[in-house]
């Protein structure tokens, strides 16, 4: 070991920590929060930063956190490059990439986080650019010694198509981060504030994330078409995306009344939109998690989720499904949350119950585990490669 046997030297990927991409961002922040709240004594941390964000994350990270800094340049040619550099620079012993790792150097453990490989099986949620891109985190993900991913469901998409590791893939759940509350823990006055900044109806029904074909929005419009013997509208919270297909038919059908596009919320806000919602709704074709409707559950929401992907596994039994192709059936089971109330009410407490079983806490320290034992494993076939023969 690198520095006298004590602690194994970990270097984290965190150049999404202050921003990136928004589901990247997210999940680089809280677990990179909660490893250094774990103040784990069997590591030594150190991350890797982008250097725009040098003084920024100097005032925030305590000093028992190695900071390392690299231009900002595309995430595949960070770590293919710099990130192993820096790696050797510092005597690194195990690396922790996102997405896409590195074939060098031979003597760190790599481990690869590899969030989903959805392009796989659904390249036409995706550009050729897009596919062309991701299809090189395949490439080097072969060169990892260990593959951690999101959810049971894309193991087994990875094995289906050949993507492994020496010391296999493991699966860690995302969590939920504890500021996704209930209404009633909000004041009168922030509820209002809310309600006013975003020109909130009475009742709406919520969608957060990407603005995207994969998303399946537009049978979730066309749900809404259907939805005519409620006061209800549809509240959409994510950064918009190319989806013409959309539009035209909010405008055939002469829906813009019925509908509120918030474009990004920030995170303070999208807390409460969570909370002030009437039943969230995610008719996503394909998910590798989908970590929205658990937020919702924790905000005392109930879901009603696509019958695709993750989404089972990841709700369980706490979500009504429906066809993500068919918007009579997403239509259907919104009312009959809107129109039993003793079914609504034993949703929202199935919710919590579900949201409970994911934390950011358990997500790291199962990761650090995960770290340990292929660290130590690594170590034990090393000594054992070295051993004279009898």
């Amino acid at each position: 070991m690198s520095n006298g046997g004590l602690k194994i030297r970990v270097g984290i990927d965190a150049k999404w920590y202050f921003d990136g991409p928004p589901s990247g961002h997210m999940v680089v922040k809280n677990l990179v929060d909660e490893i250094i709240r774990a103040g784990d004594d069997r590591f030594e941390l150190c991350l890797f930063l982008v250097s725009k964000n040098k003084i920024r994350a100097k005032a925030h990270f305590p000093a028992h956190v190695k900071l390392i800094f690299l231009p900002g340049i595309p995430n595949l040619l960070s770590n293919l490059f710099l990130v192993p550099l820096m790696t050797l620079l510092y005597d690194i012993d195990t690396v922790l990439f996102q997405n896409f790792g590195s074939a060098w150097p031979a003597r760190a453990l790599k481990i690869a986080y590899i969030h989903d490989v959805l392009f796989l099986d659904y390249p036409q949620y995706y550009t050729k650019t897009e596919v062309s891109y991701f299809k090189q985190m395949i490439r080097f993900a072969a060169k990892a010694d260990q593959i951690i991913t999101i959810s049971n469901c894309e193991k087994q998409r990875m094995q289906k198509h050949g993507v492994t590791a020496p010391l296999g893939i493991s699966v860690v759940y995302h969590g939920i981060n504890g500021a996704f509350k209930p209404l009633h823990t909000y004041s009168e006055n922030d509820i209002i504030a809310l309600e006013e900044k975003y020109n909130l109806p009475r009742a709406y029904l919520l969608y957060v994330g990407r603005v995207n074909i994969r998303k399946n929005l537009i049978s979730l419009v066309r749900a809404l078409s259907l939805l005519q013997d409620f006061d209800l509208k549809l509240v959409i919270a994510g950064e918009p995306g190319r989806y013409p297909e959309l539009d035209e038919y909010i405008t055939s059908k002469q829906l813009w009344g019925r509908i509120i596009f918030t474009s990004h919320v920030p995170e303070a806000d999208l807390h409460l939109l969570y909370a002030r919602a009437k039943v969230f709704c995610f008719p996503s074709y394909a998910e590798g998690f989908g970590l929205p409707p658990l937020e919702a559950m924790q905000c005392g929401v109930p879901v009603v989720v696509s019958d695709s992907t993750a989404m089972p596994e990841v709700c369980g039994t706490a979500a009504l499904y429906a066809n993500p192709n068919d918007e009579n059936e997403i239509a259907l089971e919104i009312e009959l949350l809107l129109n039993d109330q003793a079914l609504y009410n034993e949703k929202v407490k199935q919710g919590f119950a579900q949201a409970r079983k994911f934390s950011w806490t358990k997500a790291a320290n199962e990761i650090l585990t995960l770290i340990t034992e292929a660290y130590a494993g690594r170590e034990n076939y090393s000594e054992a490669q070295t051993q004279p023969r009898l």
